[in-house]
């Protein structure tokens, strides 16, 4: 196994190649994993993300272009949100054709003076971007795509602003959406990445057995039955699923249940209504599910295309009580425009419209006419506002946990961990599924384990469920190094048999979520988190739900079953059972001993905030 690091210095205009450690690859592979380890190693706790010394890095999963479904790229940074480790990923072509150029990882450092954007191909280079700054990604991609033959990410004017929350798009529509990565771009001046198309091919050592698995999993998953519904609807039914099991998000997280006949309204069944065929040049073609397609709706006589999703359909439409198929679809197209993450900007409009509801902010301080949940006028102007940070967008672009301490009320009306506004899924309705909320590195993310089987809080102590939590944690964080979608449902060992025809050796997978996330929570302890404060969750997961399926229950039994839960997390995770931090013996069973030391420190700042 070999890697190639491409290092881009915009302070200094140097672009040199590097190589990576065979031992390191083994140990992180790729995407997340390697990602998460050169973050660890080069950037120190104490640089806040938007400071120069602080990089971004993309990095190509393993398996990034090598396997069906294998077309991701990590994006892996501090987070402005959070202040802590972030990562976010976007499929289609990034990824792929950065492995084609050899290179398993780009490190962006420093900062540029003027605005530029960056070329990767037969001769990287950076460019002049004083014409792209300022426009919107619809715009800034096709301009680049005239120019460039290649995959585009770019970040809007949100990006630009240093909004919090501001995201990456690819090729216009995929998005590295959380943790305000695309801010940390706007802070070096980077508008854009082009990775040129190549007719390179990613060398394997066995090509006739690479090719015999390649076409036996695309099949599979492109003509079999557990791929079935994602291929017809996408997570486009995402609502009705959600809204029946008590997890919507709807009217800012206060009504986990709604009936089906409101659900629809955000459904296939409407949004089906506008489908049109894929735009072949943005997609990819290695993906045997294709889950994500087009639909084309006219706004105030313009033709609009966008790929919509359950969670931006669930966060821009259901939190903030806009149930119009047409307009959310719209608002999903300009968030990507603006670059913006849409579960960040629904969840915090959300939360203003439910201020709004309760007399508890005034036309005055908004600046603007807000009549509540369902005001599709005010929310289209919000999101505008936000991207712009002009008025309360100032405010708003900061976050909901910010925002409600600079407004100073509110408080017990957000939803989020760690400064992450929480996503499309109420924990309410699923037991142990609030655990992974709260002690996830990122914050509120529905990407960080669920529980299995599937029960309601009150069914039992969430801790019984921990370890298929974990277990399905690391399987995430697996993917997430391989470049592999989570749509695609691979078994471990069939990803482990494509290690042999492609390198010529076996892969040991084993411990490599555990490595990353121990890692990860050992870094951020010396960034500032404190487990036992802030691995938690909002108050409103804690009111009962009133009606549906999950009538009765709160996201735990009560506090001691949380606790309970989240001491057996640590102790299962090999970490301190009070202070939440990896124990020094971990990292060593981990691989990863020359970090004992950090470990040590960690325990010893935690130990005195605790005294404290």
């Amino acid at each position: 196994m070999k890697g190639k690091i491409l290092r881009i210095n915009l302070s200094e205009r140097v672009i040199k190649e590097e190589s990576v450690e065979e031992e390191t690859i083994k140990k992180f592979l790729g995407g997340k994993g390697l990602g998460y380890y050169l973050i660890y190693r080069e950037v120190p706790p104490i640089v806040p993300p938007l400071n120069e010394r602080n990089k971004i890095i993309f990095a190509s999963g393993l398996f990034s272009g090598m396997v069906p479904g294998g077309s991701k790229v990590a994006v892996v940074s501090r987070s402005p949100e959070t202040g802590f480790i972030g990562d976010s990923y976007a499929g289609d072509r990034f990824g792929p054709l950065l492995r084609k150029w050899g290179y398993s990882a780009l490190i962006i450092e420093g900062k540029s003076e003027k605005p530029v954007y960056v070329v990767v191909g037969e001769n990287t280079k950076i460019e002049n971007a004083k014409d792209l700054w300022g426009l919107r990604v619809y715009e800034t991609t096709e301009r680049l795509w005239k120019r460039h033959e290649g995959a585009v990410a770019a970040i809007g004017p949100a990006g630009e602003k240093m909004v919090r929350s501001a995201n990456i798009m690819f090729d216009t529509e995929r998005a590295a959406g959380r943790g305000g990565l695309g801010s940390v771009m706007g802070s070096k001046k980077l508008k854009a990445i082009v990775i040129e198309k190549t007719d390179r091919k990613i060398e394997v050592k066995n090509e006739e057995e690479y090719r015999r698995l390649w076409d036996e999993f695309f099949e599979k998953y492109s003509k079999g039955e557990e791929t079935e519904s994602l291929r017809k609807y996408g997570t486009t039914n995402g609502l009705l699923i959600s809204s029946r099991a008590g997890m919507s998000p709807s009217y800012n997280f206060s009504r986990p249940y709604i009936p089906k006949e409101l659900a629809e309204k955000l459904s296939y069944r409407e949004i089906g209504k506008y489908e049109v065929e894929p735009r072949e040049f943005v997609h990819g073609n290695s993906c045997p599910v294709k889950c994500a397609r087009y639909v084309k709706i006219k706004v105030r006589g313009e033709e609009i295309y966008v790929k919509p999703e359950y969670e931006s359909l669930a966060m821009l439409g259901a939190a903030t009580g806009v149930f119009n198929a047409e307009k959310v679809l719209y608002f999903i197209h300009l968030a990507n425009d603006l670059g913006l993450d849409s579960i960040a900007s629904g969840n915090v409009i959300a939360w203003l419209f439910e201020m709004v509801e309760k007399g508890m902010i005034n036309k005055d301080e908004i600046g603007i006419d807000v009549k509540g949940f369902g005001d599709y006028e005010a929310e289209e102007k919000l999101l505008r506002m936000i991207a712009q940070r002009q008025g309360i967008g100032a405010i708003l672009a900061e976050g909901v946990k910010r925002a409600s301490e600079i407004l100073g009320r509110g408080s017990e009306l957000v939803v989020h961990v760690k400064g992450l506004e929480a996503p499309a899924w109420d924990p309410r309705g699923l037991r142990t599924y609030a655990l992974s909320y709260a002690t996830a590195d990122i914050g509120a993310s529905h990407l960080r384990g669920w529980p299995k089987p599937k029960s309601l809080p009150n069914d039992g102590p969430a801790k019984e469920r921990v370890p298929s939590l974990i277990e399905s944690r690391d399987k995430d964080a697996l993917f997430d190094s391989l470049g592999v979608c989570k749509f695609v449902p691979y078994e471990i060992s069939d990803l482990e048999g494509f290690c042999h025809p492609v390198f010529g050796e076996n892969c040991d997978f084993r411990n490599l979520g555990w490595r990353i996330e121990t890692l990860a929570r050992v870094y951020n302890v010396l960034a500032g988190l404190i487990p036992f404060k802030d691995d938690t969750i909002p108050e409103k997961w804690w009111i009962p739900e009133e009606e549906g399926p999950a009538k009765g229950n709160a996201a735990f039994i009560d506090y001691e079953d949380f606790l309970e839960a989240r001491r057996e997390f640590y102790k299962l995770r090999g970490w301190d059972e009070d202070l939440g931090t990896p124990l020094p013996q971990t990292l060593e069973i981990l691989g990863i001993s020359e970090y004992k030391e950090d470990a040590i420190l960690a325990l010893k700042m935690l130990k005195g905030i605790q005294r404290d």
